[in-house]
């Protein structure tokens, strides 16, 4: 067994219809990139569809990479729920896992790239299927004490392979 990998880009994603934080284009100094912008004090959301490869064994680390727009160390509230759908599911199904955390700005610096990572419950995932992912800020969570936006810049969902 060894480590797979899967790369969630923030173009991959769809603001859904309940609470939705913003796909936008930060134009930065020195690079334009697509970030999903999460408002504070709201719960915001946005939801990624990927594919579950075939070699997918067990386990599923997601590994993210956010920043924020304010110069402190306080904490956003993350959330990730999913939902797996093998062949011949209800695509259109409430979330079956829900993990939480809170993850502090790595310095008291705005706009500092923090790389985290969150162990997802896996419970229903098989190979070569789908899994749906939203992706939320509580930010009126009292775990949430960063008081500016928050913007998602990357993820990628680790696991162990057959």
């Amino acid at each position: 067994m060894a480590t797979g990998y899967v790369f969630i880009s923030p173009n991959a994603g769809v603001a859904p219809s309940d609470s939705p934080a913003l796909w936008k284009r930060a134009d930065d100094t020195n690079q334009d990139k697509a970030v999903i912008e999460y408002a504070d004090g709201v719960t915001e959301n946005f939801d990624f569809l990927l594919s579950l490869p075939g070699d997918w064994a067990s386990g599923g680390t997601l590994r993210f990479s956010w920043r924020g727009n304010s110069a402190t160390t306080n904490s956003v509230r993350w959330s990730f729920q999913n939902l797996e759908r093998a062949d011949i599911e209800a695509s259109d199904a409430a979330f079956a896992n829900t993990d939480a955390a809170n993850f502090a700005n790595g310095a008291a610096t705005a706009n500092i790239v923090n790389i985290d990572a969150q162990a997802l419950t896996t419970t229903g995932w098989a190979a070569n299927s789908l899994l749906y992912l939203r992706v939320q800020r509580v930010g009126a969570n009292a775990g949430d004490t960063f008081a500016a936006a928050a913007q998602l810049l990357s993820m990628m969902l680790e696991y162990t392979t057959s």
